[in-house]
């Protein structure tokens, strides 16, 4: 009989175990996916950077969502960053989900300060996961760098006149 508890408490603490230790598995692996999926040091939470109202009015614009879908829940989670570029302020969103990001890379869009501009890009992470925006001298411009076969190419994108 004392044989038999002991089996059966040691079965039900060693599945408590096995079942936390998948949560903590699972959230430990989301974190790590964030982390990996993000250029290093560039990026900050959305929120940091542009009102609730703002990412949701760039979701709204960009995105393309079910009925039941709210922005305000996951403006938090994406990443934002700015950059200078031929006199104008853009800021880059970030969707860093399963469902904006596969093969092509992960969505990006890319908004001037005045909200006039808008342009979605599936952008590759770069393979030293650098910072893949930089800027230019050109009015309203700003480069891209892309991998392309065994080489990191520049892509300029202007908003139009």
């Amino acid at each position: 009989m004392k044989s038999s508890v002991r089996v059966r408490s040691t079965f039900i603490l060693a599945s408590l175990l096995a079942i936390s230790g998948s949560f903590i598995a699972i959230r430990t692996a989301n974190w790590i996916g964030d982390k990996i999926h993000a250029p290093k040091g560039v990026y900050s939470i959305a929120t940091d950077i542009s009102s609730t109202q703002e990412i949701e009015r760039v979701i709204d614009r960009s995105v393309y969502t079910s009925k039941s879908f709210v922005a305000s829940q996951i403006a938090k989670k994406i990443l934002a960053a700015q950059i200078e570029s031929g006199g104008t302020t853009f800021t880059i969103y970030r969707f860093n989900f399963p469902q904006t990001c596969g093969k092509a890379g992960c969505l990006h869009v890319v908004v001037d300060e005045r909200d006039r501009y808008a342009n979605s890009l599936q952008l590759i992470d770069l393979p030293d996961k650098s910072f893949p925006f930089s800027s230019v001298n050109k009015k309203g411009c700003f480069n891209v760098r892309q991998p392309l076969n065994d080489s990191i190419d520049d892509y300029e994108i202007c908003k139009p006149s």
